[in-house]
């Protein structure tokens, strides 16, 4: 197995997606979908577009293709715990996703107290490889003024194939 994902540093950031019930057949309450992200990178200044790697049997590819939308969460080091409650299968209870609470805003699930988020709408996508690259053009962005340490890896990283995959 390649160690190449060990030579670069990554954020951990979570994101959240968002499919209102009113587009659905099959379900009474809107579908939300969360995880762990830590591929991200802005792609562009005008507009203002970020790329999001996601792997593709995960149940945020599902809830970004038919919204169309999604929001990354940017996390500080007091997040870390955070990191560990979406790198699996997401429990949304009421006002809470894996236990922290959240809010619906603008047909998004918007975590509360985190450095702030950033709400894109998808222009393009990509499957490649084992996972789907989402090219997001940034259409809210909400982020805090004072800036704490944003929450990074520790190499190595803890995000794997195995990982991808669930």
């Amino acid at each position: 197995m390649s160690k190449l994902a060990e030579k670069f540093t990554y954020g951990y950031y979570i994101l959240t997606a968002l499919k209102k019930a009113d587009n659905l057949k099959t379900r009474e309450d809107d579908y939300i979908a969360a995880g762990t992200l830590n591929w991200v990178s802005q792609v562009s200044f005008s507009p203002e577009i970020i790329s999001i790697a996601i792997g593709q049997k995960s149940d945020l590819n599902e809830t970004i293709n038919y919204s169309e939308h999604f929001t990354v969460h940017l996390l500080s080091e007091e997040h870390k715990e955070y990191v560990k409650k979406f790198g699996s299968k997401s429990t949304v209870e009421k006002d809470k996703i894996n236990g922290v609470p959240f809010q619906k805003q603008n047909d998004q699930a918007i975590i509360k107290d985190t450095l702030g988020y950033l709400t894109c709408k998808v222009v393009k996508s990509l499957n490649i490889g084992d996972h789907t690259v989402y090219f997001g053009e940034v259409i809210k962005e909400n982020l805090q003024k004072d800036k704490k340490g944003l929450c990074t890896t520790q190499l190595p990283s803890e995000y794997t194939k195995d990982k991808a995959e669930i």
